[in-house]
């Protein structure tokens, strides 16, 4: 019997070490029956921390907004949509917000099903510049909300937390705008500005379509003279970088603007686009925030001269132009920005906003900086003859 007992307890013993060794249910997001479609990918799947810092939320939490995050319990970055590197959502001031991953181990980049035969360039080029995806929604002056992926080259400055003026992206380091913007001139401090790309509203932060850069070289043209406020040669230069030492890199929400050829004119009436964050009341106070674009003709250099303003106010360096029934117009805020006209499908920078009287005044159109004029001037600052000759510009046969 003592035997028989002994035995019982033996194997009982063993037993409960096998139970006791046995280890626990680890949980993952993945489930027999309910799968999270995220568990898929081994991209920064350790990875939970974006670029701000910020600890990313479990995906879950966000399934209402997308049942597919239903199963999806944990908080690694994933790449949905083949973004330009893997992201999350975060929480700032009671709204969930995309931000990019911080991966410290290796760059992360888009995954695709099949290695493609050549990597296209991740920055557009003289070839590739002046193409958009139009997607038009109300104002500059009398103009129409815009989403940034109508006006992708559009640049907005700002000084420390305020925003300045806007400009455009020319090539992936460099900004062109206006001169009046910086009225220290060659005294400016850089480190206090910075740019921001992709921007739909000055006063609202989209980290997956903006990028934003510090400003690592101002050149202001060497004529401007800001005694005389004659606004000629209104105009500017700005090399951008980001932290990691990078330019812009194309994306729907950012592109580069055509220049067309040196001295290039467009017939009168020629309708072109405006763009920019400016005031869009007369007499406003507020900046209007949201990107705004309007459509405006351009005005005979002698109409211009004699018949709107004079000689002295309008010289060589100056194009005008104005809306349909003077309704359209730029304003403060937008100067610097683009004026850009169409061209075989193509958008092309000829014009800088830069000065006017008062916003949407009839019989006082706009004033913007001819950029025709400074091909060579934008050349010998940026080192880029490729991108001033006007390569994509319809030459005659």
């Amino acid at each position: 019997m003592k035997c028989i007992l002994s035995i019982l307890l033996l194997t009982c013993a063993l037993y409960f070490t096998e139970t006791t060794k046995s280890p626990g249910r680890k949980y993952t997001s993945t489930q027999v029956n309910d799968k999270c479609i995220l568990d898929g990918s081994e991209e920064s799947r350790n990875v939970s921390v974006t670029v701000s810092g910020r600890i990313c939320l479990p995906w879950h939490l966000l399934s209402r907004h997308n049942s597919s995050f239903r199963n999806c319990y944990h908080n690694y970055c994933r790449n949905i949509g083949n973004k330009i590197q893997p992201w999350c959502y975060v929480k700032r001031k009671n709204h969930y917000i995309r931000e990019y991953c911080n991966n410290p181990h290796r760059e992360m980049k888009p995954t695709t099903t099949s290695p493609p035969t050549s990597v296209p360039s991740k920055q557009d080029t003289e070839s590739t510049c002046g193409e958009r995806h139009m997607n038009r929604i109300t104002k500059i002056i009398g103009g129409s909300r815009s989403t940034v992926e109508s006006q992708p080259w559009i640049a907005a400055i700002f000084k420390g937390e305020g925003f300045i003026c806007g400009g455009t992206l020319i090539a992936p380091c460099w900004i062109l705008t206006a001169a009046h913007c910086f009225p220290d001139g060659k005294r400016t401090r850089i480190m206090k500005y910075s740019v921001h790309l992709g921007k739909n509203a000055i006063n609202e932060t989209d980290t997956i379509k903006e990028q934003q850069f510090n400003v690592s070289k101002l050149v202001v043209h060497e004529n401007y003279d800001y005694t005389v406020e004659d606004f000629n040669n209104d105009i500017a230069l700005l090399k951008i970088m980001d932290s990691s030492g990078q330019c812009a890199v194309r994306t729907d929400s950012v592109r580069t603007a055509c220049l067309p050829p040196l001295q290039q004119m467009l017939p009168t009436g020629f309708y072109c686009e405006i763009a920019g964050y400016g005031r869009h009341q007369k007499g406003g106070f507020e900046y209007s925030r949201h990107l705004k674009q309007a459509q405006v003709r351009l005005i005979s250099q002698n109409a211009c001269q004699n018949k709107f303003y004079s000689k002295n106010e309008v010289n060589k360096n100056m194009l005008c132009a104005a809306g349909r029934d003077w309704e359209e117009d730029a304003c403060q805020g937008d100067s610097g920005g683009p004026l850009v006209c169409e061209v075989n499908n193509t958008m092309f920078l000829f014009g800088i906003i830069s000065w006017g009287k008062e916003c949407a005044k009839k019989f006082n159109p706009g004033v913007y900086t001819k950029v025709t004029n400074y091909n060579n001037w934008i050349s010998l600052h940026t080192g880029l003859p490729k991108y001033t000759a006007g390569s994509r510009y319809p030459q005659k046969d």
